[in-house]
């Protein structure tokens, strides 16, 4: 395995890549907070990935399967700060912090938040799935980050969820609501 990723350091090398900033461990995974992450590429993931997609299912079908890939992780996502023991209204700061710091997701600043009125509004400030979107010629969207704020709430909240996005300013507001 050492061999081979010499020999990928060395072609990575003789097109113009660093390799000297790898952020992956001797076996090539990433490993933060004891978990195995992947990164993606702002052109790649998540507007490209619609598209292609969409020209089989169709693009809403495909937006859909974003938000609700989104929704599930964010379900997990709650599920694990809650088992370890974290009070559910510091949950979503907590995604917003390691959002912010570790995911490249772009950095979420949440607005407002009550658990009880079933209420969350999040303003994300270089959101990757809007940038992707703009990079590939379309409008700026946001499918998966609204689901894994939708999916996170509905746990914290024990209740169904619908979120929206809008975006103004350079920046995309994500509203979720408890129905």
């Amino acid at each position: 395995m050492n061999e081979l990723k010499k020999q990928y350091e060395m072609l990575l090398k003789q097109i113009g890549i660093d390799t000297t900033n790898k952020i992956t461990n001797e076996e090539g995974k990433i490993i933060l907070f004891n978990k195995r992450w992947i990164l993606m590429d702002v052109e790649a993931f998540p507007d490209y990935m619609i598209k292609s997609t969409g020209n089989i299912m169709g693009e809403r079908m495909a937006q859909e399967f974003v938000y609700w890939f989104g929704y599930s992780y964010g379900e997990k996502v709650a599920e694990r700060y809650i088992k370890l023991g974290a009070q559910k209204e510091v949950i979503p700061s907590i995604v917003a912090a390691k959002t912010a710091l570790f995911t490249g997701w772009g950095i979420p600043e949440i607005l407002e938040l009550s658990l009880e009125r079933g209420k969350l509004l999040v303003k994300i400030y270089n959101d990757f799935e809007s940038e992707s979107a703009v990079l590939n010629g379309s409008k700026p969207t946001n499918n998966f980050m609204r689901g894994v704020l939708a999916g996170a709430f509905s746990k914290l909240t024990g209740s169904k969820t619908h979120a929206i996005a809008e975006f103004k300013g350079g920046f995309s507001v994500i509203s979720v609501d408890k129905r």
